[in-house]
């Protein structure tokens, strides 16, 4: 029975969505679901791994959620997929195929949040924008207005003089 056990094994899991956790990312920024291993070495082991492995995916994300099973848990499950009438690749390539399918989905909802998140950042900008063109004019008009104020102080003054002036020369000595 040792020798089936370590035979040679599949890459074959599915996705189960478990109820109440949080919802973990791989270093690829997307959800990471959680799968069940069909291996012989591992198998009805879950695991968390990238949603793009199957793409070849340098990303390399993976954390074990179960312990190891026991070798007699192990050969009994063995034993028991072995007993069913369709052969379990077949079965596990159904849930795989499966299991794509939700990662497409998750993966397009995630974008299209990225998506919107991106839309709501260029609408922030576009309006940060507007109100940096609207304080440039505002400071403008401040800076005209300030030389307009020191231009008319300035005539003031001279008219002062001009007064002051005048009166000195009409007085009498």
């Amino acid at each position: 029975m040792e020798s089936r056990i370590l035979s040679s094994s599949s890459n074959s899991s599915h996705r189960s969505d478990g109820e109440g956790e949080r919802e973990r990312f791989c270093y690829c920024g997307l959800p990471s679901p959680r799968r069940t291993s069909w291996t012989r070495m591992n198998p009805r082991r879950r695991f968390y791994g990238c949603a793009r492995y199957r793409e070849g995916s340098k990303c390399k994300y993976f954390k074990w959620i179960d312990a190891k099973f026991s070798d007699r848990a192990t050969e009994v499950i063995l034993d028991l997929l072995d007993g069913r009438r369709q052969p379990p690749s077949t079965f596990v390539d159904d849930l795989d195929d499966v299991d794509s399918k939700q990662v497409e989905a998750s993966s397009a909802n995630y974008l299209k949040n990225e998506v919107s998140k991106q839309a709501e950042v260029s609408s922030v900008n576009y309006l940060l924008k507007n109100e940096v063109s609207r304080m440039k004019i505002e400071r403008k008009c401040y800076q005209m207005f300030i030389i307009v104020l020191f231009c008319y102080i300035a005539y003031l003054m001279i008219k002062c003089k001009a007064l002051e002036d005048k009166k000195k020369f009409l007085q009498l000595p």
